[in-house]
Order: C-alpha cells, then sequence, then structure tokens
C-alpha cells in the first residue's frame, strides 16, 4: 500500500489499512486469523505507520528486493481481532 507524497499525512492511509483489516475480520469463510506485510528496511515511515496500527516486526526477509537496494524487506505480521457487535 502507498501514498503518494502530496496526500501523506491526510489519513488516507490509515483509513484504507482500517478498510482492509475491517474487511479481513468480516471475512468468514476462510477466517483470516492474521496479515503478514513486508516494508523495505530503509523505509522507516512506513514501518512506523504500521507499528502505529498494530503490526509487529517478526523477521527480516534478506534480498526479498531483487530491483532494488536495499534488497531486504522487514516482515510485520498484525493479528485480525473478530469484528465487534455494534459494527
Amino acid at each position: 500500500m502507498g501514498v503518494l507524497a502530496p496526500y501523506r499525512s491526510r489519513g488516507l492511509g490509515s483509513y484504507a489499512l482500517q478498510h482492509v483489516l475491517k474487511a479481513a475480520a468480516n471475512n468468514t469463510k476462510p477466517k483470516i486469523s492474521d496479515i503478514h506485510l513486508h516494508v523495505q528496511v530503509s523505509n522507516d515511515g512506513a514501518k512506523k505507520f504500521y507499528e502505529r496500527h498494530g503490526f509487529e516486526e517478526k523477521s527480516v526477509y534478506k534480498g526479498y528486493y531483487k530491483k532494488i537496494v536495499p534488497h531486504d524487506a522487514w516482515v510485520l505480521e498484525r493479528e485480525i481481532e473478530a469484528p465487534s457487535k455494534t459494527e
């Protein structure tokens, strides 16, 4: 997921991510228990964004990116919570 620089800090990325998380929580067949994603190790801003939204670093995937440098990626994960009954 990405938001072009002129549109950052307007809540668009958070809104889009919340939409994905809600859709995952509401999916029952199959039930989605967690989401994994990767972030290039040089992209501290993206990593912090995902951490603010409950993702945790699980590992580093060496050589994940073939055409961009650095080649390594952080692997982040977040559990999907069941939807609240008010939604």
